[in-house]
């Protein structure tokens, strides 16, 4: 594949969120290759210059620079938020990392958007641990209700990850999972979560190399846990049967689209990946770029 061909189709992902790329996104998120420096003729590709930023988007799609410099400023309360609510979960011991995902980990969300989170507990505690979340994101006022609709700045208890299970499943690992790995903005960590969760999903690599070495190497040393903290985890790996068996009886009813693995449960009221793919492929089509060579791992 041709340098302008993978500089295509790195800006042609984006704009399905909406969301231009400055040159130096463009240079991580460059799929499947590395890039020194960027032609100056891409074919589909735009130059947009706004407010004093080079931004690249797909040829006929200027008017989603002023897109993406409004939400970015719609981000803002979001982000004062989210970092709040992230350190009262320090104080559950069983936490091992808390991330923020889709739009707002790119400063990309819209004002009446929610704020999804993603969390990896402590091995046997991925129930417990996600009943101790959801009991203060409920005592908050802040958590996300099956069924609401006003969710503007409501969090959003999208997933929950074992530290013993972190690798995404292989029947997910594409293109658009490689995106939401590498995106997620750690709030914190306990224990080095982080780096074992980029580490576990060093797949990554074959998709988005840049994005994820430059994740990877970036990683700060993180706290470990006290006396306290390992007591507390016993106790909730001892209640964690229990845990899991009220959670199952209580979602009877509320059932959709959830995802319940060993070691992963995740929370998505739609699969985005199912529209991201269509409108990729469209995108796609331009420069007669077939999906299955760009979106799987081959």
């Amino acid at each position: 594949m041709s340098v302008s061909s993978s500089i295509f189709i790195t800006v042609a992902y984006a704009d399905v969120f909406d969301y231009p790329l400055l040159a130096e996104e463009v240079r991580r998120r460059m799929v499947g290759t590395s890039l020194r420096h960027i032609p100056p003729y891409i074919p589909g590709v735009i130059r947009v210059s706004y407010a004093g930023e080079m931004f690249f988007a797909l040829a006929g799609r200027s008017r989603i620079v002023a897109t993406r410099i409004r939400r970015r400023v719609e981000s803002t309360p979001k982000w004062n938020t989210v970092r709040a609510v992230a350190q009262v979960f320090r104080w559950i011991p069983t936490v091992c990392l808390v991330g923020v995902t889709g739009g707002l980990s790119v400063d990309n969300a819209r004002k009446n958007d929610d704020i999804d989170l993603f969390f990896v507990t402590k091995r046997g505690t991925l129930w417990s641990t996600r009943l101790l979340v959801t009991v203060v994101a409920d005592l908050l006022r802040l958590r996300r209700r099956p069924n609401e609709t006003v969710v503007a700045n409501k969090i959003c208890l999208n997933m929950f990850v074992s530290e013993d299970a972190l690798t995404l499943p292989p029947e997910e690992q594409d293109l658009f999972a490689a995106h939401e790995v590498v995106q997620m903005v750690p709030l914190w960590d306990r224990g080095g979560a982080y780096r074992k969760f980029l580490k576990a999903n060093a797949w990554v690599t074959y998709f988005l190399p840049n994005a994820w070495r430059e994740r990877y190497q970036g990683v700060r040393i993180t706290y470990y846990g006290s006396v306290i903290h390992n007591t507390i985890t016993q106790i909730l790996r001892f209640l964690e049967p229990l845990a899991r068996i009220f959670q199952l009886w209580y979602m009877q009813k509320h059932r959709t689209t959830e995802i319940i693995s060993r070691g992963m449960l995740r929370f998505h009221p739609k699969d985005a990946r199912i529209w991201v793919k269509k409108k990729f492929a469209k995108r796609l089509q331009k420069l007669d770029i077939p999906l299955d060579n760009v979106f799987y791992h081959r």
